[in-house]
């Protein structure tokens, strides 16, 4: 028993020993291959190092190469445009004559011992001559207005993307413009642990200097959180499945051309698709109104053949069917797609003042954005670069307090994001405005 008890306890101080010689003290530090939990913050260099080596190993696209992505790989383009052809397969379908009919029929017949027979070789032919062209046009008028609405579908799409890539655009500038910031304030924290070991500056300025970076350290990796998600919207919307996020080139800083409300609405009211698609549906309830009446007086079938009998006659023969309308008239169908006609009038009249109102709309928006622009952003930059670069340089001489330079850096950091805010504002309306004048969508 006690020869087992020894080994036991001996057993217990190698795990002991083992253990106290793979795990730190509870209050040492880990060292930099070590996790620490969350009782240290993740180094900002080695953070920032992954992100700018993750940049470039992404796919940076311009505008103009996102929206060809997208009309190649989008999901939901493909399938409107699959519905167009189905309408477009039907159209062809309308113009088809129906199939003749031929028919072989053999009669025997007896009477005691005696025996007869007649055959039968005969075809028929419906003639449609009632409705049939009414009907191939209200066939072609609605696959006219099924390809209007599938580009309909894919101009608001291109809107889609087109915000997507430009908030992507946005995220990658907003993040340089802090890293900027945050750069200052990484060395401005170096510079006074510095100046503090040399006892020249207080303990005070030290700690609101950290606190600031701090500051700065979190809107930097929002940003970057920022930046990831709308890389990953822009590739949800542009490239096929797989790929998980896409890059987008910097916006213009040049302004966008102005256009007057009359360009504008004399540009909607002739591309629009909706317009179109809501003519092509007129046309097509026409067609069908027109079919409608006419299938009152119905279509013949004509039928010709061969007879022979067994007593040796034969010869050919020629019968007309004409089914006679006394009890369907089609009236009601008649009346039916004359309503049909008139709601798609009054969409179409809707569609008219409806696009109007968004033309003025997206017109007004962009011209208070363009003169905010104008305005606003020389004002904004004047000076602003210089501005945060001799504010470091005085402080790091001496020559500047840190009120003054916590001051600059937030005055530099405003203008830039105001700047920022102001160049997205104006070129999100802009290509609003494309969009509501039916213009494609692209940098001018």
């Amino acid at each position: 028993m006690s020869h087992i008890s020894s080994r036991i306890a001996v057993l217990f101080v190698a795990v002991v020993g083992l253990l106290g010689t793979t795990a730190p003290p509870a209050d040492a530090q880990p060292g930099p291959h070590v996790s620490s939990g969350n009782t240290s913050s993740p180094n900002p260099t080695s953070t920032r190092a992954q992100f700018v080596q993750a940049a470039d190993s992404l796919r940076t696209v311009g505008l103009r190469e996102a929206l060809r992505l997208f009309r190649e790989n989008n999901l939901s383009l493909s399938r409107a445009q699959s519905e167009a052809q189905a309408l477009r397969g039907e159209a062809r379908q309308a113009r088809a004559y129906p199939n003749p009919t031929l028919q072989a029929t053999h009669e025997p017949l007896w009477r005691g011992s005696e025996r007869q027979s007649e055959t039968y070789l005969n075809v028929s032919q419906q003639i449609e001559w009632s409705g049939r062209s009414a009907q191939i046009r209200a066939a072609r008028e609605r696959a006219t207005a099924a390809r209007a609405r599938a580009a309909a579908d894919s101009a608001r799409l291109v809107l889609q993307v087109t915000e997507a890539y430009v908030e992507a655009a946005t995220a990658e500038t907003r993040l340089r413009r802090l890293r900027q910031v945050t750069d200052v304030f990484r060395q401005a924290d170096s510079s006074m642990t510095k100046r503090r070991s040399e006892g020249d500056a207080s303990g005070y300025a030290a700690r609101r200097i950290r606190l600031e970076r701090a500051r700065y350290e979190q809107r930097l990796a929002a940003a970057r959180l920022e930046v990831r998600n709308a890389r990953e919207q822009l590739a949800l919307l542009v490239l096929p499945g797989g790929t998980p996020s896409v890059a987008a080139k910097t916006l213009p800083s040049k302004r966008p051309p102005a256009i007057s409300v009359q360009e504008a609405l004399q540009a909607a009211l002739q591309q629009r698709p909706e317009l179109r698609r809501w003519q092509s549906a007129v046309e097509a309830q026409k067609a069908a109104r027109r079919a409608a009446r006419r299938e009152a007086w119905p279509d013949p079938s004509v039928t010709a053949g061969y007879k022979r009998q067994s007593d040796g006659f034969k010869g050919a023969f020629l019968g007309v069917g004409i089914p006679l309308p006394l009890f369907d008239r089609n009236r009601g169908a008649a009346e039916a797609e004359a309503e049909r006609l008139d709601a798609a009038r009054t969409q179409q009249s809707l569609a008219r003042r409806e696009i109007r109102n968004e033309v003025r709309q997206a017109h007004a928006a962009y011209t208070s954005a363009r003169r905010q622009s104008q305005l606003l952003s020389d004002e904004l930059l004047r000076g602003s670069g210089d501005l945060l670069r001799i504010a470091q340089t005085s402080y790091d001489e001496g020559e500047m307090s840190l009120v003054e330079l916590l001051d600059a850096a937030d005055a530099y950091r405003d203008a830039r994001i105001r700047s920022v805010d102001l160049r997205v504002d104006l070129w999100t309306r802009y290509f609003s405005l494309l969009r509501a004048m039916g213009q494609p969508i692209n940098l001018p």
